[in-house]
């Protein structure tokens, strides 16, 4: 659509909306939108015919955008206002809290290496670190000691499967113990039956 012989944006999103939108609800987009629209404005002023026209349009559009401004600021200083009346009422509380405190008990003057330990946390600390370290290195040596046990026994598991397969196999041939036992060395030499 032609106003002026100047192409009108539509409502649904060209540069002129962001004059109408809420100085709150602008975003960067809106910003830009409307200084295009402005720069456009005054380049007409410089190279057109249509002087008062283009004229009256600008100073529409500066008043709307100097509105926006104001708008914003008095915000800000609300805003601002705002947050002061918070600070001094978190000041007030913190204040009221330590008078509180120095009345209840006294602090002890602890160290950078020091803490308070509340007796009644079931997750309060129980073991210092030295007695951590040693009931670890009491563990490790354990440990330890279960692997050794254990090639222990697959040895003498080896040892007793062996002696089994040894045994079946005389009993295949026919050896009875005490067969089996005159097959034993005797003074370094091996007998047979």
């Amino acid at each position: 659509m032609l106003v002026d012989d100047q192409p009108v944006e539509e409502e649904d999103g060209g540069p002129e909306s962001a004059l109408e939108k809420s100085p709150f609800q602008l975003t960067a987009a809106d910003v830009y939108d409307i200084s295009s629209v402005v720069g456009r404005d005054l380049l007409q002023l410089s190279a057109g015919p249509q002087l008062p026209a283009a004229r009256a349009r600008l100073q529409f559009r500066i008043v709307r955008v100097l509105e926006m401004l104001e708008a914003l600021v008095s915000e800000s200083s609300v805003t601002e206002e705002q947050l002061r009346r918070e600070r001094d009422s978190l000041r007030r509380e913190l204040e009221q809290l330590r008078a509180e405190s120095r009345g209840s008990a006294p602090q002890p003057n602890l160290g950078p290496d020091q803490m308070v330990i509340d007796l009644t946390d079931p997750n309060r600390p129980r073991f210092t670190l030295q007695e951590l370290r040693d009931v670890l290195q009491e563990r490790n040596q354990l440990k330890a000691q279960l692997l050794v046990v254990q090639e222990e026994l697959q040895c003498y598991k080896r040892l007793l499967n062996c002696a089994k397969q040894v045994i079946s196999f005389r009993e295949g041939f026919g050896l009875s113990a005490r067969d089996q036992s005159q097959c034993e060395p005797k003074g370094g030499m091996w007998e047979g039956p």
